[in-house]
């Protein structure tokens, strides 16, 4: 369940809690409230409705990109309301958001053409949200594999020296950071793996989520897919320490 927060009118506010059913939504109306929130919580997506507090829309985002806490979120611009102007206007609004780094302009009247309209809105939207999780999963799995490389290092290294008791306390404590950041990237490839089911799924519904996007997904996956080479590859490496280190250590012994 993602937090969402909604800068709309009532109107707005109405369809996206129904659209988004199951999230924690939550919905402010005047800049002014919108700016406590951004302050003082952390969302996982934000809406911006079109004719937000007298059509503050693009100020409310930049203000999103100015909060230290949410500037980073991803942002969907949102019109609710089905006018002449705003259909005649589309594709301009759909450019100048983007400009200021929405993610995209969604109107709803748009969806209208297919039997489920909310189902396929909803869809649009959470892929935005399993993009974002899937960029931290690939931020948590670099520093992981810069972890599990330091690591390796570290211990080819002390297999160079003459084993001592202390060598050997500290090796253990190696190895059991490696036990960790196994454990770790275990729960990362479920999570990727999860979140990439949903992304196939996605992909075969008929939406409006634009070729960009569907780019941005097809780098996302060639580098998971080059992050899981990098990682059986150091697993591989990792492999083949401890029967060296258990020789070094009965080689210890021995002399000892």
């Amino acid at each position: 369940m993602a937090r969402v927060l909604i800068a709309g009118t009532p109107d707005t506010g109405i369809s996206l809690k129904r659209i988004l059913h199951g999230h924690n939504c939550l919905v402010v109306e005047t800049l002014s409230a919108a700016e406590i929130k951004l302050k003082a919580e952390s969302f996982d997506l934000i809406v911006a409705g079109l004719h937000f507090d007298d059509s503050q829309m693009f100020e409310f985002i930049r203000q999103v990109k100015q909060s230290a806490k949410n500037a980073d979120r991803p942002i969907i611009c949102f019109c609710s309301r089905d006018t002449h102007m705003s259909r005649l206007i589309h594709e301009s609004l759909e450019y100048s958001t983007k400009a200021l780094g929405a993610w995209m302009y969604l109107a709803e009247h748009s969806y209208n053409v297919y039997q489920n309209p909310d189902a396929e809105l909803r869809r649009v939207m959470e892929r935005c949200l399993t993009e974002e999780s899937r960029k931290d999963i690939q931020k948590q799995r670099i520093v992981i594999e810069k972890q599990r490389a330091a690591i390796q290092q570290l211990r080819m290294l002390l297999q160079r020296q003459a084993w001592t008791p202390e060598l050997q306390e500290y090796l253990d404590g190696l190895h059991r950071d490696l036990e960790l950041l196994l454990k770790e990237i275990s729960r990362l490839h479920a999570a990727a793996d999860a979140q990439g089911a949903s992304v196939v799924a996605s992909r075969g519904l008929k939406d409006r989520v634009s070729q960009q996007v569907t780019t941005t997904e097809n780098d996302m996956t060639n580098t998971e897919d080059t992050q899981s080479a990098t990682e059986t590859s150091q697993s591989a490496g990792e492999d083949r320490l401890p029967a060296r280190e258990d020789i070094n250590e009965a080689e210890g012994k021995r002399i000892r």
